[in-house]
């Protein structure tokens, strides 16, 4: 297959960023006065916002406060960011370099804003390789959804069987799988789960490990 496009999840994916994401969820749904023992806040990787909250409520009752528990969670992780930054994760650097060496331009397929996804790159000498930057939050619907993929498909010009996605959440596997697009899944703090697995075209290692299917 010759490739045209490949889009990025950033949290999980490039940066070593999810497990800080799990800690200060748990930390927030305390702090706002429910017990984190009871979700498993691994279902909340890049997922739709409503779909979120559905969750919550699912979880904790109708009236749970899904946005106090996303303010404490936000309060707290930024406070701990201040010492302890993320990080670029293992062949990350080496895995870009060789998609733009094959012709490949790079995208990022995120739920995190695109001003902060752009930060980010930027803080860690990653803007360099990418293209452009595409959010959920410009789309109606977060993933699973495929919104983000399609806007991306459209506005980079390609056909779903002209791009790649690497996603490191099922939520985002499965929006890109919907979108028609081949989809790697990179291992982070699980696995594929059985929905997508059947639809993933690899499961890579470290991120480089897209050599292997190129």
């Amino acid at each position: 297959m010759s490739y045209k496009a490949a889009f990025i999840d950033l949290d999980g994916t490039l940066l070593d960023s999810e497990a800080v994401y799990q800690r200060f969820w748990k930390e927030g749904i305390k702090k706002a006065g429910y017990d984190p023992s009871l979700i498993d806040t691994l279902e909340l990787r890049s997922l739709d916002h409503d779909l979120a909250d559905g969750l919550f409520k699912q979880t904790y009752g109708p009236d749970v406060d899904s946005d106090l528990i996303r303010s404490f969670r936000s309060a707290l992780m930024d406070e701990y960011l201040l010492e302890h930054p993320f990080h670029v994760k293992e062949g990350v650097k080496e895995g870009l370099a060789y998609l733009n060496q094959k012709g490949i331009f790079c995208y990022i397929a995120s739920a995190t804003p695109r001003q902060k996804v752009r930060e980010l790159l930027s803080s860690f000498g990653l803007d360099g390789y990418f293209k452009e930057v595409f959010s959920t939050r410009d789309v109606k619907r977060g993933k699973p959804f495929p919104d983000v993929y399609l806007k991306g498909l459209s506005l980079a010009g390609v056909s779903p069987k002209e791009a790649l996605a690497l996603e490191d959440a099922p939520a985002g596997a499965k929006a890109a799988i919907t979108a028609g697009i081949d989809t790697f899944f990179c291992l982070d703090l699980s696995g594929p789960s059985k929905e997508i697995i059947d639809g993933l075209k690899g499961v890579l290692v470290r991120f480089d490990d897209i050599k292997l299917f190129l």
